[in-house]
């Protein structure tokens, strides 16, 4: 089967990219309530019961374990950094954070090359990659770091983008058959090793969080984790890894949107600008004309 390209990649990459652009501004919202592996057990949780219930409403339940594929991607994609994610955004608002974020597509590109011989790096492809760069670039030029920004909370961020690369890469190489089940597994890996690491540190007082905080959780595990991370999943088995990275260009509109509703952080005109250049970017080396 050929690889999705056109409007089949496009429309997957738009849905995923809001939806896990939205987790920035929401994670901003509720790290000052809660420690980051508190907050990354919640989530993976609220995440593995919203899996866990479509499952059963359209009786997928059971099949074949891979739970070395569930402890791979429960790291890389979950339980490290989830947490670095939160720390970061008590650092750094929720649009320069996604911008940093959307440099994941260049390092997945980088990795594909030595470990997915059938993904070779076209012109036009690392066009499209140096164009998004670009724009990111020009997002997270100085005045993109006025107003809360910091080089702690920007690393923290590049680390975690790192993890996921390493997480897509991986998921690309072993192509998992059974993607729900494998998002399932996931999250209760990263949410219940984060559980295991802030029970013993944490004080009793870090899950007792008004209504509303986790009110903002449950979104952020069902609707910002758990469904995006399914379609991606899905999506891996029939894109090019470097083309499905690309959802991580998609991301910093929607944050950058949802954080000036919440939060009030409105984007400068750099923002919009390389906002502009980044889908221009992803568009060049999606396309295959």
């Amino acid at each position: 089967m050929p690889p999705l390209t056109g409007p089949a990649l496009w429309w997957r990459l738009l849905v995923i990219g809001a939806l896990w652009g939205s987790s920035f501004p929401l994670l901003r919202l509720v790290a000052v309530e809660m420690s980051p592996f508190a907050l990354a057990a919640l989530r993976g949780g609220f995440a593995a019961l919203a899996v866990f219930a479509f499952l059963a409403a359209t009786r997928q339940l059971g099949g074949r374990l891979q739970l070395r594929h569930w402890l791979v991607l429960g790291t890389t994609n979950g339980w490290v950094p989830n947490p670095l994610t939160a720390l970061a955004l008590n650092r750094i608002e929720a649009a320069p954070a996604a911008l940093i974020h959307a440099g994941t597509p260049l390092l997945v590109a980088l990795l594909a090359v030595p470990l997915l011989r059938d993904e070779p790096l076209s012109r036009r492809g690392a066009a499209g990659l140096g164009l998004g760069f670009l724009g990111i670039a020009v997002i997270i030029g100085p005045a993109a770091f006025e107003g809360g920004a910091s080089f702690t909370g920007g690393l923290m961020i590049l680390a975690s983008g790192v993890s996921y690369a390493l997480g897509t890469v991986y998921a690309r190489v072993v192509r998992p058959t059974a993607p729900v089940q494998l998002a399932l597994g996931q999250q209760v890996v990263s949410g219940g090793v984060a559980a295991m690491i802030s029970l013993p540190f944490d004080p009793g007082t870090a899950y007792a969080q008004p209504a509303w905080v986790f009110g903002v959780v449950f979104v952020l595990g069902a609707l910002a984790s758990a469904l995006p991370l399914t379609m991606f999943l899905m999506l891996l088995a029939r894109a090019r890894a470097t083309d499905a990275a690309m959802v991580g260009y998609l991301q910093p509109p929607f944050a950058a949107v949802l954080g000036a509703a919440l939060l009030g952080e409105w984007p400068a005109p750099a923002v919009l600008l390389g906002g502009a250049i980044v889908l221009a970017g992803v568009w060049l080396a999606t396309s295959r004309r």
